[in-house]
């Protein structure tokens, strides 16, 4: 069970880009930013973030080979510096999430394709704050 702290959930909702980092099946490495994501903590058990893909190549190539993801969250806005690591759960199209999702971007930013919202389960989080606690698991 993985939770976000509300000052998590705060730090995440202050940064502009999330860096998305991605690996293919032979272990090439990939980062992207990230502009548009959501947290979903609905769930009891584990907080979920929802990316856009709207221009994925490489990333999503690599999705489906391997699930696996992190993201880094900071900016000069944060409290704190965390890396989340998480696994792909599912890849929409369609459905109440992914409408709901594309018309808020589709209001705010027409003419951006929306081809699919990526549904990252969080599996661990990392303190990425430099001093004793830097690189200690969280969560």
């Amino acid at each position: 069970m993985v939770k976000l702290t509300a000052d998590m959930k705060a730090d995440i909702q202050k940064v502009r880009v999330l860096p998305l980092a991605t690996a293919s099946n032979d272990k090439t490495p990939n980062v992207i930013p990230i502009g548009i994501a959501e947290i979903d903590d609905s769930c009891a058990e584990d907080d979920y973030i929802h990316v856009m893909n709207n221009f994925f190549l490489k990333t999503i190539s690599n999705i489906k080979e391997n699930p696996k993801v992190a993201l880094y969250i900071w900016s000069p806005d944060t409290a704190g510096c965390i890396q989340i690591k998480g696994e792909v759960t599912e890849i929409m199209c369609k459905g109440n999430v992914y409408d709901d999702m594309t018309g808020r971007v589709s209001a705010m930013k027409p003419g951006l394709p929306m081809k699919e919202i990526i549904r990252i389960k969080i599996t661990e989080i990392f303190n990425c704050k430099s001093g004793k606690d830097a690189g200690q698991k969280i969560v």
